[in-house]
């Protein structure tokens, strides 16, 4: 007989996080979307003038908003384990 998926060997509930910490995911996650759309009409742009300073400008963007994902996930994570 089946489990319900509830109950199966790889389900594991998360406790909630902190509204905060909720909020922060979100606003993050937003201000990537805009910021991201920028960066990359900024490398396109860059690319088709053969600007290398601008291209590599907007290529610190991509890695900013990656590690900005990266420490609110690892937040995340870290909350949910430690409380």
């Amino acid at each position: 007989m089946r489990l319900p998926f509830e109950h199966s060997r790889g389900y594991h509930e998360w406790e909630s996080t902190t509204p905060v910490v909720d909020a922060l995911g979100a606003v993050v996650a937003a201000v990537s979307i805009v910021i991201g759309g920028y960066a990359a009409l900024s490398l396109w742009f860059a690319l088709r003038d053969d600007d290398a300073a601008a291209a590599v400008e907007s290529g610190i963007f991509f890695v900013a908003i990656g590690l900005a994902n990266g420490f609110v996930d690892l937040l995340r994570r870290w909350r949910r384990h430690h409380y």
